[in-house]
């Protein structure tokens, strides 16, 4: 997939659609891999994600704004799908950052729970936005791969870790 063509094709849609955690890799100054979980969310020809800006990825990507975005829905077995989006970031500071911070944020916490102390102090070291513009993307999807239905239909996939919140 190129350029305009990765944000329309419908496994990316169906990824960017699901609350999913991202991962996005930066490059270091060395030209060894960063890579971390992130929140996201859709930005019109963008994908917003939000951080601090005294964070790695941050310092790393205004010296080389390149960077990979890998999305993926994998379930027991071969229920695998994703899509690895390559692209360059813009930077978002300030009063700009701030609704881009707050779609991020909404699409994986409640309004009430932002409002929580704790919550809000924690959110609040997310002070710009990272826009990623996709050029170029690769996609996997093995849902409905004869061997995803052999193993389903034996019942003969392993669990992965259970997604409810650790005690």
């Amino acid at each position: 997939l190129r350029a305009a063509a990765v944000l329309a094709d419908p496994l990316v849609c169906e990824l960017l659609e699901a609350r999913l955690v991202g991962v996005l890799a930066t490059l270091e100054p060395d030209g060894s891999v960063h890579a971390v979980p992130m929140w996201l969310a859709p930005d019109g020809d963008a994908i917003a994600l939000a951080t601090g800006s005294r964070s790695r990825k941050v310092r790393n990507l205004e010296c080389d704004p390149r960077a990979t975005l890998v999305l993926h829905d994998s379930r027991p077995g071969f229920e695998v799908c994703g899509a690895s989006i390559r692209g360059r970031v813009e930077i978002v500071r300030g009063e700009d950052a701030a609704p881009l911070v707050e779609r991020v944020h909404r699409r994986y916490v409640t309004e009430a729970g932002e409002k929580l102390p704790e919550a809000a102090e924690f959110l609040a070291s997310d002070d710009v936005a990272l826009r990623l513009v996709p050029e170029a993307a690769v996609t996997w999807d093995e849902r409905e791969s004869h061997a995803a239905a052999v193993l389903r239909a034996a019942g003969a996939a392993l669990p992965l870790e259970p997604t409810e919140p650790r005690p």
